[in-house]
């Protein structure tokens, strides 16, 4: 955008912005006040009146501008149309100064019709109909009602016709919003919003929490009151787990308090900038302030899970000043596999609703791979050695296990799995992890 364009818009927005005062009320169906029409008297007959325009057939007040292009085409439209149609008055007016408007018409000429009212210097009618965008157009009928609000698109042979006819049913009603303000941040209602990515400080109105897409899609994460490490997470697993196995997160921060909450390195949290005195409490809390946040991403349509970092990566780097990527590493891993001579004992599905439903005593499942089924005990179980599915067996299951002697343990389930000839052993694998470089405070390696 070329500055003298860019000086131009904001002077135009500038100049409307400036009859921003309470709206009066003048809604369409309203009947038009007897108004006097003031202003400098550009082109004209000075003897006339609001009240013998519109009763002369019909009146539309037109509100424009000299630098406003579509404004001028559209007077020259309209001058054209009271010439097909005698009995339609118009009042072409506009804040500026006269002597602006004066040269303007020295150099394109006046319209032919000299009946068309003009006046500059228009501060009554612009209090009086509200507006921010022109052309602005007032519809009025000969008996003095307010019939339509338009743009300029709507001046034309055909509605004119129809508007002498008493039909403005199909005049696209022109609405301008008085309170934007484009200096200031846009709001919108939810329902508007098509794309949006932002995030927020902690709101400690509110709880914590995740809310994110099914198994296959999704077009909307929601991620309130949680770390900085959470939602890089939640991008390294494309969704598939919320809760952090931070054997599989590597960090490289010399400020590594910024990533790990007070609660599971106490020790680190007491040697960090926030043991400065205060109360255990008090500390807590300011290391939530400076380090929770909020994250939503929302899309237009659903998007396979498996995007999901190349969604929501990029902004989150930008913001927080981290690289995020991903290597393999070796650790202690669960390799399952599956013993081929109990095939016939897996409890294969038979169309259920997909579902993993864990509770105290029991385990549900419907309709799940044996790769959903592994995520899930990680994620409920809090089991930090991660899976490696070697079973290559690629159906879905349904089972339950119930606990008889009390909470159902991660042992109990494996134990019902075994019986499905489903199995693991611990060995040290190739695995995927995450690494974060924070490039605010570079750790070493």
């Amino acid at each position: 955008m070329n500055n003298r364009f860019y000086k131009i818009v904001i002077v135009s927005l500038v100049m409307l912005t400036g009859f921003m005062a309470e709206v009066y009320g003048q809604e369409v169906g309203s009947k038009l006040p007897d108004l006097s029409i003031g202003g400098a008297m550009i082109n004209g007959s000075k003897k006339s009146t609001i009240k013998e325009m519109y009763e002369k057939g019909g009146l539309i007040i037109n509100f424009w501008a000299t630098w406003c292009s579509p404004c001028l085409k559209e007077q020259k439209m309209l001058d054209s149309l009271m010439q097909v149609f005698p009995d339609l008055s118009v009042l072409s007016t506009t804040y500026e100064d006269s002597i602006l408007v004066r040269k303007h018409f020295d150099k394109i000429g006046l319209p032919k019709s000299k009946s068309m009212v003009i006046t500059a210097n228009d501060k009554l009618f612009h209090d009086f109909f509200k507006h921010r965008m022109i052309p602005h157009n007032i519809w009025i009928d000969k008996q003095g009602v307010i019939r339509a609000v338009t743009g300029g698109e709507e001046i034309n042979e055909k509605n004119i016709k129809e508007f002498f006819n008493g039909n403005v049913a199909n005049l696209y009603a022109k609405v301008d919003d008085m309170k934007f303000e484009f200096t200031k941040t846009y709001h919108v209602p939810d329902s508007m919003i098509l794309f949006r990515s932002y995030i927020s400080g902690m709101n400690d109105a509110i709880t914590s929490g995740l809310l994110y897409g099914n198994e296959k899609e999704f077009n909307r994460v929601f991620a309130w009151n949680r770390p900085i490490t959470q939602f890089f997470w939640l991008a390294f697993t494309n969704l598939k787990s919320s809760r952090m196995n931070w054997n599989l997160i590597e960090l490289h921060s010399s400020d590594s308090t910024r990533f790990i909450q007070p609660q599971l390195d106490k020790p680190l949290f007491e040697r960090s900038r926030y043991n400065n005195g205060n109360d255990l409490l008090t500390r807590q809390r300011k290391w939530d302030k400076d380090n929770i946040y909020c994250y939503e991403l929302i899309l237009p349509k659903n998007v396979d899970v498996k995007l999901a970092s190349e969604y929501m990566l990029p902004d989150l780097e930008k913001f927080f000043n981290i690289k995020a990527s991903t290597k393999k590493k070796r650790v202690v891993c669960n390799v399952v596999s599956l013993n081929r001579s109990k095939l016939l004992k897996l409890p294969v599905a038979k169309g259920e609703t997909p579902s993993f439903r864990h509770k105290y005593y029991t385990l549900n499942v419907q309709s799940k791979s044996i790769d959903d089924i592994l995520s899930g005990l990680s994620d409920d179980f809090n089991d930090n050695i991660p899976y490696i599915n070697n079973t290559g067996y690629n159906g879905l299951l349904s089972f339950e296990i119930k606990s008889e002697k009390g909470k159902l343990t991660l042992d109990d389930v494996w134990s019902k799995l075994n019986e499905f000839g489903i199995g693991k052993v611990k060995k040290k694998r190739l695995y995927k992890v995450l690494v974060l470089r924070d490039l605010s405070h570079p750790g070493k390696g």
